[in-house]
């Protein structure tokens, strides 16, 4: 899969720079002028392919950690993110009139430094879920009953996340088919296309776990940090709705919340074990 995901990827970026080339070796024609004649945009192309796929490892990821499979969350927003960095780059005009392009330099350095910083709490929410590996509060039996859950919420994700590629691609094309025919509007969003409805889904697929982990476990730090990571997911899809210059800032505290529900899950999980040495 990685492999075709690599050279699908190539594939794509090249075709991209092909349509930039001849917009501009042709600036007349028609068909092409709606292309950015900015080679940079082309960039733009195999970073969404990559993130198509980074969802498909989300989907992997659910059935053997419900934290990792929020991990993986964490890291397609924070892509997303970054993905948005290369699109302001396409934006320059004129690389030689930086100066006079102040909104767009505003632009990204939002987006990176919000990407950045999204990078640097994901690497944190790793360190502290690595604390965890020594706590085990489910037995060997509960924990293969409960991954069995989760493969079947995976599947059913499995299934709407085929289905929402082939509306998104079907809408994408019918958006260019409008632009370049009747000369509409382009309306989708490509930043978050796709990842809106989603994301939308992941939060039903969060919340049904949780009500699923009280069959093993009551315990209140426990039900607290899955409640905690539901939540973050729920700031998440907000961010994806957001204005853009707050929407890195908005996920960086999704992920804050689940760094600190993981954190305090650790905390309690010590001291009850403590307590049960004592």
């Amino acid at each position: 899969m990685e492999k075709w995901v690599v050279l699908l990827s190539s594939f794509l970026l090249a075709g991209h720079l092909l349509l930039i080339f001849l917009r501009n070796l042709y600036p007349e024609q028609p068909l092409l002028q709606p292309l950015n004649p900015n080679y940079l945009s082309a960039l733009y192309t195999p970073f969404s392919i990559i993130l198509v796929y980074e969802v498909y490892l989300l989907i992997l990821a659910l059935p053997l950690s419900f934290t990792n499979s929020i991990r993986k969350q964490y890291e397609i927003i924070s892509l997303i993110i970054i993905r948005r960095v290369f699109k302001d780059i396409s934006m320059f005009d004129d690389f030689d009139a930086l100066a006079e392009q102040t909104d767009v330099i505003l632009q990204i350095a939002t987006d990176l430094g919000s990407g950045l910083l999204l990078f640097f709490l994901v690497g944190l929410f790793y360190h502290v879920s690595l604390m965890r590996k020594s706590l085990h509060s489910l037995t060997n039996d509960q924990i293969r009953q409960f991954v069995g859950i989760k493969e079947r919420v995976s599947l059913l994700l499995l299934l709407i996340f085929s289905v929402l590629t082939v509306v998104s691609v079907y809408d994408f094309g019918v958006e260019v088919y409008r632009l370049i025919v009747f000369d509409e509007t382009f309306t989708l969003d490509l930043n978050v296309i796709f990842f809106v409805e989603f994301y939308t889904v992941m939060i039903f697929s969060d919340v049904f776990i949780f009500i699923a982990s009280f069959m093993f476990s009551q315990t209140y730090a426990r039900l607290l940090r899955n409640a905690g990571f539901v939540c973050s997911t729920v700031i998440l899809r907000i961010s994806l709705s957001a204005d853009p210059a707050y929407s890195g800032w908005i996920a960086a505290a999704a992920v804050c919340t689940g760094m600190l529900s993981q954190l305090i899950y650790v905390y309690f999980t010590k001291l009850s074990k403590r307590e049960d040495e004592a």
